[in-house]
């Protein structure tokens, strides 16, 4: 497959397993066993007066890790590892692939760059750079150019200057830019049409824009897909969180915290215990919907537990064996 034959994955997962390996377990009379458990975890962005999502990064996330990780497992199933799926980034991954989800980026990502209100070009200016620059941004020439040409300090009197200098062919290449910077290696090796637009670098049109957000939502679309595949082929394990990742303990009871802070100076007492119950009870139907089958355990949030939430945890329909 073009992901096994990527350079990341043929050599830099084992060199990096067996290099963390050497340096940093010493030499054992018996087998050790290791659990790799990934967290995939993004805060609920939606706002629930506008529908628009506030920040990207459930959009931006899928297209690179959240689809990396389990193309990778699936390169490597000698290689056994537990996701846990947060229900909260499941719901909104399915709103994307859909086509419903929207996020403020991405609705000044679509404007046609001749369009652009002064609100919107400040936003680009100050928003369309916010990746890795050594590995998103510097490996790309046209990128970098743009980056420059804006100013490396991110301030107003910097954007004011930028707004003068950038051209209508300049928002639309970074609006390109920006959105591409975020595919992943196994994105990018499944689709030529992306690899050429990197290659293109500069003067994109309208219609590669396009091309590129659409892209995004396939990706996003075979997501959920890819691990449904792996965990009926019994290549992962699936486990799950409380429906909005919150901190059970403190739902419960924000008193809890003076065990481990006696000194923590609290906000007014809150006590509702049924709402971390309703929090474990809806991520397991979630999770149990999505993957047509109930999750092989369950993450607390931030890890945080107390012995007042393990009633609710064991009473929830979850896979044990």
């Amino acid at each position: 497959s073009p992901l096994a034959a990527h350079p990341l994955t043929a050599s830099l997962i084992p060199l990096f397993l067996g290099g963390l390996f050497r340096a940093s377990i010493p030499r054992m009379a018996s087998r050790l066993h290791i659990a790799f458990l990934w967290h995939m975890h993004q805060p609920y962005y939606r706002d629930p007066l506008t529908g628009v999502y506030s920040l990207p990064w459930v959009r931006l996330h899928a297209i690179k890790s959240y689809y990396d990780m389990p193309r990778a497992a699936e390169a490597f199933p000698e290689l056994g590892m537990t996701f846990n799926m947060v229900p909260s980034l499941l719901k909104q991954l399915a709103d994307y692939a859909s086509g419903e989800g929207q996020d403020l980026l991405l609705e000044v990502s679509k404007r046609p760059a001749a369009e652009l209100e002064p609100d919107e070009r400040r936003s680009i200016l100050a928003n369309f750079f916010m990746c890795n620059w050594d590995t998103m941004v510097k490996p790309h020439p046209a990128y970098w150019r743009l980056l420059a040409k804006r100013g490396l300090r991110l301030d107003e009197s910097t954007i004011d200057e930028a707004m003068g200098r950038f051209s209508v062919q300049d928002f639309l290449d970074l609006q390109v830019w920006f959105n591409l910077s975020w595919f992943g290696f196994t994105a990018l090796a499944e689709d030529e049409g992306l690899r050429e637009l990197q290659s293109k670098g500069q003067a994109f049109t309208e219609e590669d824009k396009a091309y590129v957000l659409e892209a995004q939502r396939q990706v996003i679309a075979k997501v959920i897909p890819t691990y449904k595949r792996l965990l009926a082929g019994g290549k992962v394990e699936l486990s799950t969180s409380p429906f909005y990742h919150p901190i059970l303990p403190l739902l419960i009871d924000t008193e809890i915290a003076r065990r481990c802070m006696p000194q923590a100076p609290l906000p007014p007492r809150f006590r509702h215990p049924e709402d971390a119950t309703a929090q474990i009870e809806r991520g397991v139907a979630y999770f149990t919907q999505t993957f047509g089958q109930p999750p092989r355990g369950m993450w607390p949030s931030e890890g945080s537990v107390a012995p007042e939430l393990i009633p609710a945890m064991a009473a929830a329909p979850m896979a044990t064996a």
